[in-house]
């Protein structure tokens, strides 16, 4: 029988509805508290399989993957902790990127180096739109630098804002993928997103996993520009968070993928490719009740 668990740090979220049973956890920000939690309710259920999808939780599980595996016996991907060094700063990964080939909004490492505006504030580490600014003039940007110490200052992109939801095998080898357009946005998550392969981008994605292994989900996120110009901006090593359904219902199962290869079982990857359809998804809301 297939039954589906699920954690958080609370009871009062949708999410219970549609699982078997939820737990509770300490934050994955209380990195040890959470490991303990994690690893507590690992041993104490017969889950065979555990699927990171936050991105501090993510981090965590790189991070002490070893610990993990050493503690319980639960199959789990996610890729290596060096790699979540390099491409989860987005500092790093900006010139990391750059320096194979693959184009990165230009880094601003001092404010003599901004003639124009508008650039962008955002976090280091971040996920989604949490923390994006325009900037627009060069008071908002000192007021901006002030109350923001540790923010990464970068150049203004527009045109088309693409993400791509990717899988990788065990060895970090590129299964599928499937490209779409983010054409609403809540939250920085995709609530209306169409398939979009005019501007492929497999040779970049591959260029980036060669130099750094990913291992099982991962979403690239990139713009072409009016210039035509295709500029990478995110690289976040989990599932995305808005538009997968658009990527499942499209062919490119990412994840029935990450079971099969966890149970080790073989499949054929042509059976996993994207129709590269001009499907649209769109998203909305549902209220659910309960009574206490």
């Amino acid at each position: 029988m297939l039954r589906f668990f699920g954690f958080d740090t609370t009871e009062n979220i949708p999410t219970k509805f549609f699982v078997d049973r939820l737990f509770n956890v300490r934050k994955a920000s209380d990195k040890d508290g959470f490991l303990e939690d994690l690893i507590d309710l690992l041993n104490d259920t017969d889950i065979d399989i555990y699927i990171p999808v936050h991105s501090e939780e993510c981090r965590v599980v790189a991070k002490r993957e070893k610990e993990l595996r050493r503690e319980t016996k639960i199959r789990f991907m996610i890729s290596p902790s060096r790699t979540f060094q390099v491409l989860d700063d987005k500092s790093n990964a900006y010139q990391a990127l750059s320096k194979i080939g693959v184009r990165t909004p230009k880094i601003f490492e001092k404010s003599e180096e901004i003639t124009s505006f508008p650039i962008v504030g955002k976090p280091k580490i971040g996920s989604g739109s949490k923390g994006f600014v325009k900037i627009s003039n060069r008071d908002e940007f000192l007021q901006f630098q002030k109350e923001n110490r540790d923010a990464l200052f970068v150049e203004y992109i527009t045109g088309s804002e693409y993400t791509v939801d990717a899988f990788f095998n065990s060895e970090g080898k590129l299964v599928t993928y499937n490209q779409r357009i983010r054409l609403k946005t809540l939250g920085g998550a995709a609530v209306i997103t169409q398939n979009d392969f005019a501007v492929d981008v497999k040779n970049q994605i591959e260029r980036i996993s060669s130099a750094y292994k990913i291992n099982g989900p991962a979403n690239f996120q990139f713009f072409h520009t009016p210039e035509s110009e295709v500029v990478f901006t995110d690289i976040n090593l989990r599932f995305a968070s808005g538009g997968l359904p658009l990527t499942v219902e499209s062919g490119a199962n990412i994840v029935e993928l990450l079971i099969l290869e966890l149970l080790g079982y073989k499949y054929d990857p042509n059976k996993y490719q994207s129709d590269r359809k001009k499907r649209i998804m769109y998203r909305y809301f549902e209220e659910i009740f309960e009574e206490l």
